[in-house]
């Protein structure tokens, strides 16, 4: 059985000449489509009657579609005379209108491709106006032969005069739209300005340069997207899951983001800085393309290179999609837009305001310090992250310093004198200005402990900044930090060969 393929044929001569090379080879059965925009009075009209004449011609089945007024999705606007009083943003809304029906009736007549007839002049002219436009490689590339999406193109490398030429010798008749002379559309400002100065100043054959130049965006292209996939494939993968501070508490926005956040990519950023831009720029592009599903444009590649190969330690960029790109230190990762925008609320310290603006604690209020008079297992409530859990604190007989320090490095617990303890305890929140005397640091003169900035020591431990904020710390009676779970304890209350009885105070993440 022959495969079906639909042609879009406009009554003009590339498409007309199109028709007569795909019915040469007899090698499929045709389907012809055409749209009557009707934006050219009688014009319109008769060339539709010429497109139902030639597919009667051919025996080929021809289906016509025929544009509203008014209301129409889409709708690209009527136009009165010959000419046409085109309105603005008519080329686009006549394209969304061809390719939906073309693809619509690809799917009535199962088509398994969809033939344009652009030649060789339009891949021309779109290298043109894509260059003005500040297009990349992939956009100086031109107009694809065939894409993803089913549509072919098969006169691409026919010159507009060969087909010409061809339809003139053989007395094969065909329609000329006067709109195609209207310089006001871009395209035939290009084909009627534009390219006949470059013509006049560096010769006919400017024209198959500019071709051959988009043939070899073509191949470059193609060979930049091969090593991006290889790149891609050895270096990024789905970011660790990130355990949680004091335990996770189910949100419904973070149930939601969840799922995006399971086939968020991540990559290491010292080997990606050091590839050549032109290739990041081609891996981000494809991240965003296969993983994440949208097109991001060149202005937005750009600064997403340059965050992720240049831009600091905890730089972030919106990436389109509801899709943030956010450095964390060593690696660059993408993080679900939803989650991105609870973020600005924390990157700042309270009292301060974010990036965006406002307040970090907007939305969410702080949470309270907790006392803790004796040994017991106490609820811990959500921070601004919306995370809890449960804090234990146990008393038992003699250890180590060892012992306490092999404890102190999991992070999730710590050791203390238990009777070297100013009690009651404390949980509350991390603050702007907390100070914190790291164990085995020095006092100052005065006998007060030199304490350092908890924010310096967050940096230098490469704690990301959405999650320095609103963590939660233990303090003693005074309000001196004894310990940042995760994080390091204070040199207060330490375990040492005169001790007697011990505390151990560990947090259990909520279930």
């Amino acid at each position: 059985m022959k495969p079906t393929i639909v042609a879009a044929v406009s009554g003009g001569p590339d498409s007309v000449y199109l028709l007569r090379i795909l019915s040469s080879e007899k090698r499929a059965r045709i389907v012809v489509g055409h749209v009557n925009y009707r934006t050219r009075g009688a014009d319109s009209e008769k060339d539709q009657k010429m497109v139902e004449k030639l597919g009667k011609s051919y025996g080929y089945e021809t289906v016509i579609y025929v544009v509203s007024g008014g209301g129409e999705k889409g709708n690209p606007g009527r136009a009165e005379g010959d000419r046409g009083d085109f309105p603005a943003g008519f080329e686009k809304g006549a394209r969304e209108i061809r390719y939906r029906f073309l693809k619509d009736l690809s799917g009535k007549v199962g088509a398994e491709r969809i033939a344009l007839a652009h030649t060789a002049d339009d891949q021309v002219e779109t290298v043109l106006m894509r260059l003005f436009e500040g297009a990349g490689i992939g956009g100086l590339k031109g107009i694809p032969r065939a894409g993803d999406d089913g549509i072919v193109r098969p006169i691409l490398d026919v010159w507009k005069e060969d087909i010409l030429h061809y339809l003139k010798k053989r007395k094969i008749p065909y329609r000329i739209d006067r709109s195609n002379s209207d310089t006001r559309f871009e395209r035939n400002w290009a084909r009627h300005v534009l390219l006949p100065i470059l013509e006049k100043r560096y010769g006919k054959s400017v024209r198959k340069r500019i071709f051959t130049l988009g043939e070899r965006f073509r191949e470059i292209d193609d060979y930049l997207a091969a090593e991006a996939g290889r790149w891609i494939r050895r270096n990024v993968k789905p970011p660790p899951e990130t355990p949680p501070r004091l335990g996770a508490v189910p949100r419904d926005r973070g149930e939601r983001s969840g799922r995006n956040a399971a086939r968020a990519p991540a990559f290491p950023r010292k080997t990606f800085s050091a590839l050549p831009s032109v290739l990041r720029v081609k891996i981000l592009q494809r991240i965003c393309f296969d993983r994440l599903g949208f097109a991001p444009n060149e202005r937005l590649l750009a600064a997403m290179d340059r965050s992720a190969a240049g831009g600091s330690s905890s730089a972030r960029v919106h990436a389109g999609g509801k899709w943030i790109l956010e450095n964390r230190y060593g690696e660059a990762r993408f993080v679900p837009g939803e989650t991105g925008r609870d973020r600005n609320l924390a990157e700042a310290p309270p009292g301060k305001k974010s990036s965006g603006g406002r307040p970090p604690s907007r939305g969410r209020p702080s949470p309270s310090p907790i006392a803790l008079d004796s040994p017991g297992v106490y609820p811990l409530p959500p921070d601004r992250n919306g995370r809890a859990g449960t804090l234990v604190w146990k008393v038992g007989g003699k250890s180590t310093a060892s012992r306490a320090k092999r404890i102190a490095e999991k992070g999730d617990a710590g050791m203390f004198d238990a009777d070297a303890l100013r009690l009651p305890l404390t949980v509350r929140p991390l603050r702007a200005g907390d100070r914190i005397r790291p164990f085995g640091g020095g006092t100052g003169g005065n006998g007060h402990a030199a304490g350092k900035k908890v924010k310096e020591i967050l940096i230098d431990r490469k704690v990301p900044r959405d999650d320095r904020w609103g963590r939660s710390v233990l303090c003693d009676a005074d309000g001196e930090i004894l310990w940042i779970p995760g994080v390091l304890r204070s040199d207060r209350a330490p375990v040492t060969p005169e001790t007697r009885r011990t505390a151990f105070l560990r947090i259990r993440p909520a279930k």
